[in-house]
């Protein structure tokens, strides 16, 4: 049987334009800003904690939905890697974008604790910084190709 999207499980609801959109506006102009020494890390983590408790939780959980819908609702989620199965596809392809903010909350983190109210020059680790550039610019370039793809 060949896989047609009315037999794939729905992502609807798991809006990335509009989570890209939210930031854009949102945490692009805070990591700049804290990479060019105008915020405090601390200050970083409350701009970015608005935005992942706000739109970032509102598409994990459309994420998380979409999967539960995958697997039927008893499933739930299951532990360890998902299921590589061409039927899931489409759930699939979005969640680097939930493991991906995932992993730059930790850094924003890291970075509050390290910092705290210092700049991004007072950092003892220059290369935490490069790879915060990194994460940001990329996790925006991984939404621009999902929202294309759409």
């Amino acid at each position: 049987m060949t896989l047609t999207r009315e037999h794939a499980p729905s992502t609807e609801g798991v809006d990335t334009g509009a989570l890209l959109a939210a930031y854009r506006s949102s945490v692009t102009p805070a990591a700049k800003d804290f990479v060019e020494c105008r915020i405090s890390a601390n200050e970083l983590r409350e701009r970015w904690l608005t935005y992942f408790r706000g739109s970032f939780l509102v598409y994990e959980i459309a994420v998380h939905d979409a999967w539960r819908s995958a697997f039927g609702p008893d499933r739930g989620i299951e532990p360890g890697p998902p299921h590589a199965d061409p039927k899931f596809v489409e759930t699939l392809r979005v969640f680097p974008v939930t493991i991906s903010h995932n992993n730059l909350e930790r850094l924003i983190d890291v970075l509050a604790v390290e910092v705290g109210d210092g700049t991004a020059d007072a950092t003892g680790l220059r290369e935490r910084l490069v790879d915060f550039a990194f994460v940001v610019d990329e996790l925006d370039r991984l939404m621009s190709t999902l929202t294309l793809a759409h």
